[in-house]
């Protein structure tokens, strides 16, 4: 179980670095050389391209390895409470 949680959020913080990406690729693909219609429309995808997209845990947080983590050493805590 312990594997399968780490799977979900590493993949769900790939997604989020490689979406911060997206904008500069755009931008380096020299797009300012084409016609003006393509230059509004990839200057809307690196406008909307600015925010990184992230994968929610219900109402509570976004999946990250931080968030991972956190979860992983409030569990270890609780165990340790609990069988001393």
């Amino acid at each position: 179980m312990l594997i399968r949680l780490l799977v979900y959020y590493w993949y769900a913080n790939e997604i989020m670095l490689e979406s911060l990406n997206v904008s500069t690729a755009v931008y380096e693909c020299g797009w300012y050389d084409e016609p003006q219609n393509v230059k509004q429309m990839m200057l809307l995808v690196i406008q909307r391209a600015n925010k990184a997209l992230e994968l929610d845990i219900g109402p509570f947080t976004t999946m990250t390895l931080r968030s991972f983590l956190g979860i992983i050493k409030a569990t270890y805590s609780y165990l340790m409470v609990m069988y001393r």
